[in-house]
């Protein structure tokens, strides 16, 4: 409880300001770049937005919201938006995650507080979830807050802060693991007797839905893929401990159960949103070639590193490490004003790949020493349960987490696997990102 605490209170050394501070996390600064703000911008004192990169939350995801609660007031549905273009559907669109629980913060809080406190808890359910799953995975403490605060405060979460919708979704992730790990042992434990671990599927069915109602598809599409790629990997294991298919055909059932049953919670989203992507601009929009050559390119390698290796879009100089000194940047390689220091091929958001050094040097390690010490959840048999499965080792967690990470860099970097997404996938091609 003190280590979920700590999780609870940790992204407030960072969110504090726009929690209790009297600040906000909308860059309210980013619409003087546009008329008619743009004509007072002098008199308000504005210059150049901080960052002017992040203005979808205050140009789109702003209005969403004043929209929705306009409806709540009106005590209607906020089936369509009508102040973009000659209007659009609204409701099933589903970014505006206006169905996703945690929403209510924005419903009864100020809006300028509202996506401070949202993203504060957010921030911490990544973490507490982690948190959870580590420890389920047989971790230590240590080990697993580590990794708490190593998902939590990863350069995704962070640079993602502004389009709540992509960072509640992910938020799920870790906590669905962990309840596909407890499907699997529960049914490890009772051996070849008949076992329906009804909580866990409960649970885990509820946790896919809200993950779902978030709002962010490509998010759910990445949980699902993460998902079934790590039951698939501890079916496999079963297989291979036990040497018959019952108690794995019994175990994919009951998971496949959960997943049906998890969407069909969210189909008040998705119905509506499998109707209006039929009719979406993206389908067939562009190639695959266009797709891949969006792709992160190699040099992306760096920012796993040094994240600021490219510049940073927040950053308007530059220090002279001689002099001590900060130069003001007025253009970019291109001679166009900016006043931004960057000049990456993925913008930052995009390119947002950073997980600490630490995080990487230990991931290494694990890696080369799956054949050794790595030997959590050595159990004895007991001897009245007959086909009771000894537990996986450290070692079969370790393999299977370096093939996930190393298939999804292969996506990221658009290798000709990310093929097998493109055209295998319905509706994948819409998404337009193999990062």
């Amino acid at each position: 409880m003190l280590a979920l605490l700590i999780l609870l209170l940790l992204p407030l050394l960072w969110f504090g300001p726009v929690v209790f501070g009297g600040q906000t996390l909308l860059p309210a600064d980013n619409v003087y770049q546009y008329q008619p703000w743009q004509s007072f911008a002098e008199s308000q004192g504005i210059d150049i937005p901080h960052n002017a990169l992040l203005s979808d939350l205050v140009l789109e995801n702003y209005p969403w919201k004043l929209l929705i609660r306009k409806a709540i007031s009106e005590q209607q549905l906020p089936l369509w938006n009508p102040y973009l273009f000659t209007g659009v559907p609204f409701l099933a669109a589903g970014q505006h995650s206006a169905l996703y629980p945690f929403s209510l913060v924005y419903y009864f809080l100020p809006l300028s507080i509202a996506y401070g406190v949202f993203t504060w808890l957010t921030l911490a359910l990544a973490g507490i979830n982690t948190y959870i799953f580590a420890r389920i995975l047989r971790m230590g403490r240590a080990g697993a807050m580590f990794s708490a605060i190593a998902y939590m405060f990863s350069g995704f979460f962070i640079a993602s802060v502004v389009f709540p919708m992509m960072i509640a979704a992910a938020a799920w992730l870790p906590l669905l693991l962990a309840l596909i790990e407890m499907v699997v042992r529960k049914q490890e434990e009772k051996g070849n007797a008949p076992f329906v671990p009804v909580a866990y599927i409960v649970v885990g069915a509820a946790v896919l839905g809200i993950s779902i109602l978030a709002g962010h598809v490509e998010i759910t599409y990445y949980t699902l893929l993460v998902a079934g790629m790590y039951s698939v990997w501890r079916l496999i294991g079963v297989w291979r401990r036990v040497g018959v298919w019952r108690p794995v055909a019994r175990i994919a059932g009951w998971l496949v159960f959960m997943f049906v049953t998890g969407m069909l919670l969210a189909s008040v989203q998705l119905i509506p949103l499998f109707e209006l992507v039929r009719q979406n601009f993206r389908e067939g929009s562009v190639s695959y070639d266009q797709v891949v050559n969006w792709a992160w390119p190699i040099r992306q390698i760096f920012t796993f590193f040094v994240p600021d290796i490219f510049g940073n879009p927040a950053h308007h100089s530059i220090r002279d490490w001689w002099t001590g000194q900060r130069q003001d940047v007025w253009l970019n390689a291109f001679g166009q004003e900016t006043r931004t220091v960057f000049w990456g091929v993925k913008n930052y958001v995009e390119g947002a790949n950073y997980l600490g050094i630490l995080t990487l040097v230990l991931a290494v390690f694990a890696c080369l020493d799956v054949g050794g010490r790595l030997r959590g959840g050595a159990v004895r048999q007991p001897p009245d349960r007959p086909g009771w499965v000894r537990p996986p080792t450290g070692r079969f967690y370790v393999i299977g987490f370096a093939i996930l990470a190393l298939l999804s860099l292969t996506f990221a970097f658009g290798t000709p696997l990310y093929s097998i997404l493109f055209y295998g996938l319905p509706g994948y091609r819409q998404l337009h990102s193999a990062f």
